[in-house]
Formats: structure tokens, sequence, C-alpha cells
């Protein structure tokens, strides 16, 4: 039995949710303790015990762009305090805990504290495919994947091992990277996809006001989550958030636009539901997403939302869902048979330095 320290980054639901899978089967044979920021602590916490929240920075959008500035800016802004509040609380952990093994979900501060302590580490995240191997990026975007190269890089010290989530192409660039299919939700799972009479559309950040006017020109009904407001609006319905109400109408859905979050796309394909990606805008994960989805040929993406974009994707739902018809369904064999594996060759090796961390463990809470 290893001694599991498991970071998960808040910045969104994708990663606790795929964070979740794991837990539970980890914790029934590890002992595990878990930090989190925002709102995957909040996820997390009643369901799991030690859990504990620490502090990290979400990125800031307007009109459906990351704003790079505002976000940059608030993290300094930010840092002063957060880092006293995160130093007053990740060392006494580490220090009465001391785990064998870190495992992050792309949580920053677990890469630095393992890169400093010596602890071997485990990257379990679709976003290091970016990084770690060798991808097909979209048209133009050379300088965008340098970029987000090196701040993957530079926020997240590098791991021992990286299992890396995909549905893209994507090509390890060194023998400690695997890559496995997308980690999907029991829940989704045992859904049975049928062909309703709506479009669902799920939105990141509710600043994507202008997907609105295209949306009410179309002849087809919306069923909206993530935008601000709630009841019908001609042929568009605003949702409240509901994951059982969510399920059930990504389960009928006839295809589905999102913005290019890795884990909505995951469990629409599962379902074998043709998807149209609007990325936000300097998000290139997420516009990898969407090229990705054109290039398998499960649907299509496009910077902006029009009029044009719409009527040309459902011209083609067709041929989609004939693409999807061919895809196998994805299990979790493989990521937990490498997983496994990984942690009894971790647990071994292991020899962190916590003798550094005693003169932080007198700092006060805060």
């Amino acid at each position: 039995m290893a001694k599991i320290w498991y970071s998960v980054l808040g910045d969104g639901m994708g990663h606790a949710l795929r964070s979740d899978i794991i837990l539970k089967k980890i914790t029934k044979e590890h002992e595990v303790f878990i930090t989190a920021t925002k709102k995957a602590y909040h996820f997390l916490k009643d369901k799991y015990e030690n859990v504990y929240e620490i502090e990290g920075q979400e990125l800031l959008y307007e009109e459906n762009k990351v704003k790079v500035i505002r976000t940059v800016t608030q993290f300094f802004k930010d840092l002063p305090k957060k880092s006293k509040i995160n130093m007053s609380i990740i060392p006494k952990l580490l220090y009465s805990f001391k785990p064998d093994i870190v495992i992050s979900d792309f949580e920053p501060l677990s890469h630095y504290y393992a890169s400093i302590l010596k602890i071997p580490s485990i990257s379990i995240d679709n976003v290091h495919t970016l990084s770690e191997c060798e991808i097909k990026e979209p048209p133009g975007q050379e300088f965008e994947l340098k970029r987000a190269i090196f701040l993957i890089k530079f926020l997240h010290l590098r791991s021992d091992y990286y299992i890396l989530t995909a549905f893209a192409n994507a090509i390890p660039k060194k023998k400690n990277t695997i890559i496995v299919p997308p980690i999907v939700r029991e829940e989704v799972r045992k859904l049975k996809s049928e062909k309703g009479e709506h479009v669902l559309v799920y939105q990141t950040t509710p600043t994507n006001t202008k997907i609105l006017e295209i949306l009410k020109k179309s002849n087809n009904k919306f069923k909206i989550y993530g935008m601000k407001g709630l009841g019908k609006q001609g042929n568009l319905e605003f949702m409240p958030f509901s994951e059982t109400q969510i399920l059930e109408d990504m389960r009928k859905a006839k295809y589905i636009i999102v913005n290019g979050g890795f884990t909505v796309i995951s469990e629409s394909l599962y379902l074998k539901k043709p998807i149209l990606a609007i990325p936000i805008k300097d998000q290139l994960e997420q516009e990898f997403n969407g090229y990705s989805l054109k290039e398998r040929g499960y649907g299509d993406y496009a910077k902006e939302l029009s009029q044009e974009v719409l009527e040309k994707f459902e011209k083609k739902l067709p041929k989609y869902q004939q693409k999807l018809k061919k895809m196998k369904k994805w299990n979790h064999e493989k990521i937990f048979k490498e997983l496994n594996k990984i942690i009894r060759i971790l647990e071994k090796e292991s020899n962190p330095k916590y003798e550094l961390l005693k003169p932080l463990t007198k700092l006060k809470n805060k």
C-alpha cells in the first residue's frame, strides 16, 4: 500500500470529474490525501476523507476569450496572499503524511513540491499532450503551440511519468509517457444514446452571448447550459445546472455545441454525438481539441459561430454520424493497469527529503 498525495486543479470541472474516477479506485488500495483548488475542492470534499483546499488561479474570460493580461495581472496581485495561505497548509500536510508518490491532475504546486522534495510524481491529465507528444496542431497555430508548451513546462515541473488521456492522434516523445483513452464517468457509460429533437449547447463561460443571435435564426430547439438566464426565449431554453438533467439532455441531443473542453467532448463522443466546437480564444488546448474532432471526422470547429458555419455543419451530420458509429467505445482497463504498474515502481524508488519541510511546519494557518 502506497501513501499518495493527489492534487487537482479546479479551473473548470473536467479535472475533478476525471480525478474522481481514479480516486474511487486508488482510495480502496492506497492511503491517499487530496488537495484541490476552487471547484474541484467543493466537488471532492464530500466524496472523500482527507480533502484539503489550497489556493490557485482561475482564467479570466470576456466575450469568449481568455483575458491573458488580466489573468496574469490578477495572478501576481493575489500571489503574496495565496502563497502565504498555501505555505501554511501544504508543508504541514506533507511533513505529517509523508507521501511516497504525488499524482497531479494539472495542479502546479504539487509539481513544484515533488521536484524540490524529490517525491516521485505522476501526471494524469489531457493538457500535457501538447507538451509531451508529437501532435498535429491547428493550422497557423505554431507560435501559439510553442507558447503553450513554454507555459505548461514553466508552471508544471517535470513528472517521472505521464498518463495522458486523448482522443486525438498523439505520439509520445519519451518512454515515460503513456496515452490512454478518455476517462468517462460511470453515469455516462450507463446511458443509452437516442436521437432527440433538441441540440445541446454547453458553454464554459457565459460571456459568449453573440452565439445566441445565431441560434435564434435556426429552426432547431436549443437547450443551453452555462449561460446567464433561465426559461424559454423562442427556440432557446436556458437550463439551470443539474448533473442529472444535463446527462439526459446530452443522451437525447441531435448534436452538441461546446467550447472545446476535453471532458464534455469525451462524454459526447462516448454517446456517439456529433460535435461543433467553438473554442475560447487564446485557449490552445480547446483549439487543439476542436481541430482533433475535425481530423477524426467526429465533427467540426470554428473560431466564431455563424449561420453559415451552423448550416455547413448540419449538412455534414450524416457523415459525422456514420464515422461515430465505427468508433469503438473506450474502457478504463489500460489506465488502471498502467497506473498500478507505475505506482509499484515509484513506491520502491521513493526517498523524499521531508526534513527540508520542518522549519515550514511552524508557520501559522491563515
